[in-house]
């Protein structure tokens, strides 16, 4: 009987998802269970037993039960239970699980119930949020008196240890609320953080719900409307997803978003997933800052937990030349007249001296922040907070309108520290969308792909923030040449608007770095600056990807290619600007990203592009120089270590190498090249060199034909992952071939694997025999990404040979495919760069047709129809 009527009622809820409201649905959903669990408390003839009461506790207890919420009670008697009592409660859990309900329960007596909940706050909060649904009520009244004792989690313990689990909980989520695949439940912003402010509410007050809140006066009724808005925002996403999943689980992964956009009403496709994802961060920041104002609020009001003790100290606006006490909104804040103070700071806190000053003159949003910026050490004020957001929501215009403002911004960029104390605090308050409209156009804008772990506005402020800590010491050993670089700018400023705009234009149509470039040139303009600055901050618009997309798609150790990069970037400033940028903007699209090969990649790129710009137009760049510098640098140490007979057999294999090999190896590589040669002999594998993000393989051997194959088609079986492809082959026919590998989720390989990749390898170069090759299908997380597959034909200039851009899903094995259409073709492969962006590649490769020259146009069109009907 109870599966039959949960089924019915599940389909029931189903049928209504689209159309009923949220709130009625989960409580409806309560009561249901309510009734169904009170059934069983009858048949069993619990009710009868005066020992026994029944509890819901949880989010059972708080009546907020979605489709795969756990069914959580507690079971409160006032003695130990017979055998025969003990039967009955497991005969009642038995038919709760056979209708496949997830049930948490405990039998305990109210001294128990206090003991463990004492030793484990998780339990105590389980006890706050119980409801009362049957049997002794003076049982569970009694346990309720003692659970709001002083003496049971004192409420300053309370606090401080529910801010520390809240602490650890953010750790896990890079302490944002715009993860791609947020945890409804968990992520910063998400439903826990409403469950946490209610706790201390509710410990200290008694407060069980929101409106209770407002009705007593602790929240506005703007805040009151606002976390109502977002609470139903998320509990129609989980009520959603729930929908969809049967087993218990609030990550909103990408194969699940297109189906529950679908299911929410916004339509089919990555647009409606955009516009889904659009409203949840706007819930979630919305939850995140008024949930962390207003616990702010109650340790500095009600707890008295204060910075440190002080008299009322003003803050004068040192940072301007004066003003006067209620300037019109057109009027210059250098043209008002005596200084006056509109804040003061006590107790390491910044207030407010008065309550609406921000309503009053919207720029003192602006000298806010400044303030924080000259006071490194202050905070503002509970009080100051909430009375901007409130002045924000109620503008009539942006502020950038008011002249007074745009000086403010254009003097804050100028201060120390500004991006983490000013510019992440304006973004998490709604001061940045406040400030300019074309901020609005990309908050909360997510893309949907595996690249990009933030939304677009989150990553422009992170970009902001890597730019900061270059000019942190500490970080030199991460980004070694940004700390050389940045502090040498002499106006970073001009750096950190154009990070701030950078992708200002996503989201719209046409190329987002050239519309951006026009955004920032006029918003440089509309904000005081010449010509020059405002057209040197467009151009670093324009070109933000350009430097990322020259080191990590085109071969560098081309003089040509050098020579096209330093074209653009002009002279030497320029190209210390953009270095910086590229390297922040690669770190704040996703941690990951970053490793020592692509450090070294924009090292290389940065140092060539210097000595070109050094050498002029009319030279051709010279790589025998570096070539000649690794060389020496490896034959340093090796000549300490090598005996004079090894070091005679070392000088006799360089002798037999291309001067490209000395070239595109550092003497590192070149080191460990030469010592593992000298222990196998040729044919020669080598895996190893590892790094703290990617394993080397090095291969030499005579050249074979479908070398290149057979390698992709062994890695693609062991399970790994090829980032580079590094492709030698001298003039004698000898390969000195290189691969960045690392496995399947980004590491790189153990020794037992460089073993047994080493000996697959060995094998198959040993074997004359090319082997049958099987496509693989693409895993099935990439199916949910619809991206179509593209080749674009570069304009190389070259006679011997050919480049070209593959852009489709990454999929295992698929080099191993590419290679196997080149020698189907009769192609050969002469350079490769492997990008694995997320669910999709973005691979450069440089071939030659028979006749070792570049492909004709019939041949480039085979080449392009036979990878677009294979991918």
């Amino acid at each position: 009987m109870p599966q039959s009527q949960l089924a019915l009622f599940n389909q029931i809820q189903a049928t209504a998802f689209a159309t009923c409201d949220v709130f009625e649905l989960i409580h409806k959903r309560s009561d249901f269970l309510d009734n169904l669990l009170m059934q069983l408390w009858q048949e069993k003839g619990l009710d009868q037993n005066p020992n026994l009461a029944l509890i819901a506790v949880g989010g059972y207890g708080r009546r907020e039960m979605f489709p795969l919420s756990d069914l959580d009670i507690l079971i409160l008697c006032q003695a130990p239970l017979d055998e025969a009592t003990h039967a009955k409660i497991n005969l009642i859990l038995t038919r709760l699980w056979d209708v496949k309900l997830q049930v948490g329960s405990s039998i305990r007596t109210v001294e128990e119930c206090l003991e463990v909940g004492r030793a484990e706050i998780s339990v105590a909060t389980n006890m706050f949020e119980g409801r009362y649904l049957a049997g002794n009520r003076p049982l569970w009244e009694d346990l309720q008196a003692q659970l709001y004792q002083p003496d049971f989690w004192p409420i300053e313990d309370f606090f401080q240890a529910k801010m520390a689990e809240k602490a650890e909980r953010y750790a896990r989520y890079h302490n944002t609320s715009y993860n791609l695949e947020p945890d409804l439940k968990h992520s910063p912003g998400g439903l826990r953080d409403l469950h946490l402010l209610m706790w201390i509410m509710l410990r200290h007050y008694g407060i069980h719900s929101l409106q209770a809140l407002f009705e007593q006066g602790i929240l506005f009724e703007e805040e009151y409307e606002e976390l109502k808005a977002a609470e139903a925002t998320l509990f129609k996403m989980r009520f959603g997803l729930h929908l969809q999943l049967k087993r218990y689980d609030n990550r909103l992964r990408f194969d699940r978003q297109l189906q529950l956009a679908e299911d929410l009403g916004f339509g089919q496709g990555n647009q409606a997933v955009e516009a889904m994802m659009r409203g949840y961060f706007h819930a979630t920041q919305s939850i995140s800052q008024l949930s962390q104002l207003l616990l702010n609020h109650f340790e500095q009001n009600v707890l008295k937990v204060v910075g440190w003790a002080s008299l009322p100290t003003d803050l004068t606006d040192n940072f301007m030349v004066g003003r006067d006490a209620h300037p019109t909104a057109e009027e210059s804040l250098f043209e008002r007249g005596e200084e006056v103070s509109y804040f003061y700071l006590q107790d390491g806190l910044i207030f407010c001296r008065e309550n609406d000053i921000f309503q009053k003159d919207p720029s003192t949003i602006l000298d806010l922040f400044l303030h924080l910026t000259a006071q490194p050490q202050a905070k503002a004020s509970t009080q100051t907070l909430r009375q901007l957001r409130l002045a924000v929501q109620l503008l009539e215009r942006p502020l950038c309108d008011y002249p007074q403002a745009r000086e403010r911004f254009v003097l804050l960029f100028t201060q120390p520290q500004m991006v983490a104390r000013a510019i992440v605090p304006m973004h998490q308050l709604g001061v940045l969308e406040a400030y300019f409209p074309a901020w609005q156009g990309i908050t909360g804008l997510m893309q949907f792909d595996m690249f990009h772990l933030y939304t677009v506005d989150e990553h422009s402020v992170r970009v902001m923030l890597k730019l900061e800590s270059f000019l942190d010491p500490a970080n030199q050993a991460q980004h070694p040449l940004c700390c050389q670089l940045f502090p040498q700018i002499a106006d970073r400023s001009l750096i950190y608007f154009a990070a701030l705009l950078h992708d200002i234009a996503k989201g719209r149509e046409g190329d987002h770095a050239q519309n951006g470039a026009v955004e920032m040139y006029d918003f440089a303009k509309l904000h005081g600056f010449n010509e020059e600055q405002a057209s040197f901050m467009a151009w670093l618009v324009a070109e933000h990807l350009t430097m990322s997309i020259t080191a990590q798609r085109r071969d560098i150790f081309d003089p040509a290619i050098v020579g096209e990069f330093a074209n653009i970037v002009g002279e030497p400033t320029a190209l210390n600007a953009l270095t910086c940028l590229t390297v922040a903007d690669i770190c704040a699209t996703n941690e990951t990203l970053w490793n020592d090969w692509k450090r070294s990649l924009l090292a290389q790129l940065h140092q060539f592009t210097l000595e070109k710009l050094r050498m002029g137009e009319k030279k051709a760049l010279d790589y025998q120089a570096l070539a000649t510098t690794n060389r020496l640098q490896a034959s340093e140490h090796l000549k300490l270590i090598l005996s004079s007979k090894q070091w005679q057999a070392a000088q006799a294999f360089w002798a037999t190498c291309p001067p490209s090999y000395f070239a595109r190896n550092n003497a590192k590589q070149l080191e460990w090249h030469l010592l593992g040669l000298l222990k196998t002999g040729k044919p020669s594998v080598l895996v190893g060199n590892q790094t703290q993000t990617a394993t080397e393989i090095f291969i030499h051997c005579a050249d074979q034909p479908q070398l290149f194959a057979r390698v992709a088609q062994v890695l693609s079986q062991k399970k790994v992952s090829i980032h580079h492809a590094q492709i030698i082959t001298s003039k004698e026919g000898l390969v000195f071939d290189s691969f960045i590998v690392t496995d399947l989720k980004g590491k790189p390989l153990s020794p037992d694997r460089c073993q047994q990749i080493q000996q697959a390898l060995l094998k198959t170069l040993q074997d004359d025999k090319a082997k049958t090759f099987k496509p693989h299908k693409k895993p099935i997380k990439y199916q949910t990404f619809n991206r179509s597959t593209r080749v674009r034909f570069l304009n190389h200039h070259r006679a011997d040979q050919t480049a070209f851009e593959l852009f489709t899903l990454d999929r295992e094995g698929l080099l191993a495919q590419v290679s196997y259409i080149f020698n189907e073709l009769g192609l050969n492969l002469l350079n490769a760069k492997i990008s694995t962006i997320g669910e999709r590649v973005e691979d450069y490769f440089v071939v030659s047709n028979q006749e070792k020259t570049a492909l004709t146009d019939q041949q480039q069109a085979v080449l392009k129809e036979r990878l677009l009907a294979e991918f």
